[in-house]
């Protein structure tokens, strides 16, 4: 083999052996770039999606539900939802009085009773209900008591 051939070879491999080690670096930022983030769900009724037949059930516009939800707790509306809890199609409303206290209340999408109006224990204002029994399911998770029984 002359030296011209060597320096073929050498460059070859070289150039293959560059192309090997960059294949996988690329197919792997492409695949987080592309990846859809995970978003965290509960496995409960509580976040289920609504159908076609669930939003044909509704009665009340979100309009007549805050209307509601407003004579039963006076304030500014700082989030509001349409969702299904426990099989049962409800407006959530979170409401700040002018005390500055945040309330949640529920009514219901069908009917239009007030399912729920009691005052807010959570501190972070901004967070949607969905997101608040997801932390309070958390919460309870973590200082569930373990029961222990004796085999018999």
């Amino acid at each position: 083999m002359n030296l011209s051939s060597l320096i073929k070879t050498l460059f070859l491999v070289f150039a293959f052996g560059t192309i090997v080690a960059l294949v996988p670096v690329a197919a792997v930022a492409q695949d987080d770039k592309d990846s859809p983030k995970k978003v965290e769900r509960e496995d409960d009724d509580d976040d289920e999606d609504l159908s076609v037949e669930d939003k044909q059930r509704v009665k009340l516009s979100i309009e007549e539900a805050r209307t509601i939800a407003i004579g039963r707790v006076n304030g500014r509306v700082i989030d509001e939802e349409l969702e299904k809890e426990k099989g049962r199609l409800q407006y959530a409303f979170d409401i700040r009085d002018a005390d500055g206290k945040v309330w949640d209340v529920e009514i219901d999408a069908v009917t239009g009773d007030v399912l729920q109006a009691e005052e807010d224990d959570d501190d972070d204002d901004a967070t949607s209900s969905k997101a608040r029994k997801r932390s309070k399911k958390r919460s309870a998770e973590k200082t569930a008591k373990v029961v222990k029984t004796n085999p018999t």
